[in-house]
């Protein structure tokens, strides 16, 4: 295969498989290829508005990543550039090495530098994993407390929720207990201001009571 997952590349030659859909010269990123042997179509790319293609090889050319496109890597970026050179991108501007560091404008605007450097020769991205996450309570423990005292009578909770009404910045809590007899019950608290209370329920979504930690 020519081009591989992540390769951006050019559309240069319409083969008569794409109609207009397809403009010359459009710019999409491989995100799959098909790994049926002497598929016409091997290729899966998508624009930069997330419209897909399927392409062959003979449509496409490999696109040069640019001193342009730096702008919009990611802080954590390494850069390999043609004389050797590694950079990290370690903020909007700048690119540090142990031995020196460069602005960003150096790459785009000034001549001397891009012929020092030469061109780039390789891009890695980071790939973050999560290491560290803590879970963050729903309810404050004054809501919890005060719900916990409310629902307490109530033996089949089956939901809680936060109801925004339309059109104003008023709130309600909605309880709805399974009544067994009259199948479901509704009840609704007293309303708040929007951002008031209850600021990490999201609107309009039905918890459980073992969700909300009651």
């Amino acid at each position: 295969m020519k081009f591989k997952v992540g390769d951006k590349v050019k559309f240069v030659n319409n083969l008569g498989m794409h109609g207009s859909h397809v403009k010359l010269n459009e710019i999409f990123k491989i995100i799959n290829i098909d790994s049926y042997e002497n598929n016409i179509m091997p290729y899966h790319a998508k624009n930069e508005i997330g419209y897909g293609q399927w392409f062959r090889e003979e449509e496409l050319e490999l696109v040069e990543y640019t001193y342009e496109d730096l702008k919009k890597a990611p802080i954590g970026t390494k850069v390999t550039f043609e004389n050797g050179e590694k950079l990290i991108k370690c903020s909007v501007k700048r690119y540090e090495n142990e031995n020196r560091w460069r602005y960003e404008k150096d790459f785009v605007k000034m001549e001397d530098k891009y012929k020092t450097l030469g061109k780039i020769t390789k891009i890695e991205e980071p790939t973050y994993q999560t290491v560290y996450e803590t879970k963050v309570d729903i309810l404050g423990e004054a809501e919890k407390r005060y719900l916990k005292q409310v629902i307490r009578p109530y033996k089949n909770i089956k939901s809680i929720a936060k109801y925004i009404y339309p059109g104003r910045r008023i709130a309600s809590i909605m309880i709805t207990i399974l009544d067994l007899d009259n199948e479901d019950w509704t009840f609704t608290l007293p309303p708040f201001k929007v951002g008031n209370m209850y600021k990490n329920m999201k609107d309009n979504k039905i918890y459980t009571i073992e969700e909300l930690g009651l």
